[in-house]
């Protein structure tokens, strides 16, 4: 499918600080989705539902945005999705659709002759495992427990959290979660990750959003820890989104190689290493655990160091 160099690239942030605290970066998405809702539009994106999947869901009220709200390190199934889309598309509705750039890239070219009426958000995205392995990382007495979201991310800190409403049900730090330690090495992602096509400048979806790992931040007049996105205007489509929602959020322009520099998925995909190879074949002989420790046995030691 056709892939565009970005038009424009900024920092940006939400100016709203509470609500802008409760997402992963700097809570571009969820303004933009619910700028969107308010227009009468439909969004789909991923959200966790009960009793442990992550699947694409449909929103059409805001309070439905909270599911789809946080980073989601694993994979979101879309099963049902191209349906849906195809019903509000036929209705005359207007459609946002938030994913990784070969979702996105699978829905534009189903539904490319409805091209004024479906945007397109695509995330920087490492690679994504099966959410059978998340779920071999967490213990059963966890899993047992009355949770109904799952979180990856609290702010600028990397912890994996039950909650039942807002409240922490069971949580485990980065310091002590092999999954995510995994995760940051690249060691369980599908095979397809590891030969991404999208893992470069050339975008598919109108918008792209990510952190924006590595921006001068004596140019920002705020703080990291707060999230701050980086925002790829793709498109004239993107460029709509992004203008719908200019009195609530905080933009900068940066120069594209800033960006480049600051996240390799703009690069090349995550690299396939040794790691990937043993955990592939210790584990569906010794399980999660012991695999993922002989991945990164150095990551795992020095942690103990600590």
């Amino acid at each position: 499918m056709k892939r565009n160099e970005p038009l424009e690239t900024y920092a940006a942030w939400r100016k709203d600080e509470v609500a802008r605290l409760l997402s992963s970066s700097g809570g571009l998405a969820t303004v933009v989705s619910e700028q969107w809702i308010r227009n009468g539009g439909v969004v789909y994106g991923a959200a966790f539902m009960k009793p442990f999947c992550f699947k694409h869901i449909r929103c059409r009220k805001e309070e439905e945005l909270g599911l789809l709200r946080g980073s989601k390190y694993v994979q979101s199934s879309l099963d049902g999705i191209h349906q849906s889309i195809k019903e509000d598309l036929c209705d005359g509705k207007k459609v946002l659709f938030i994913g990784t750039p070969c979702q996105v890239a699978g829905i534009s070219n189903h539904f490319k002759e409805y091209h004024s009426q479906l945007y397109t958000i695509d995330i920087i995205c490492h690679g994504t495992p099966t959410v059978q392995i998340l779920k071999d990382s967490i213990p059963k007495e966890a899993l047992e427990k009355d949770f109904d979201n799952v979180e990856f991310r609290n702010g600028g800190s990397f912890q994996l959290v039950f909650k039942k409403g807002n409240k922490s049900v069971w949580d485990r730090p980065l310091a002590h979660d092999l999954y995510l330690k995994g995760f940051f090495k690249g060691i369980f992602y599908r095979e397809a990750c590891y030969h991404c096509k999208f893992a470069t400048t050339e975008r598919c979806g109108d918008m792209t959003l990510g952190d924006f790992w590595g921006v001068d931040m004596s140019v920002l007049n705020t703080e990291m820890d707060k999230g701050v996105s980086l925002v790829l205007i793709n498109t004239s489509n993107g460029k709509h989104l992004l203008d719908s929602v200019s009195e609530h959020i905080e933009t900068v322009s940066r120069p594209i190689e800033e960006a480049v520099a600051g996240n390799h998925q703009l690069r090349h995909p995550t690299p396939l290493t040794w790691r990937h190879k043993v955990f592939r074949m210790l584990y569906p002989r010794t399980g999660f655990r012991i695999a993922t420790i002989c991945a990164i046995p150095d990551v795992v030691l020095k942690n103990l160091f600590k």
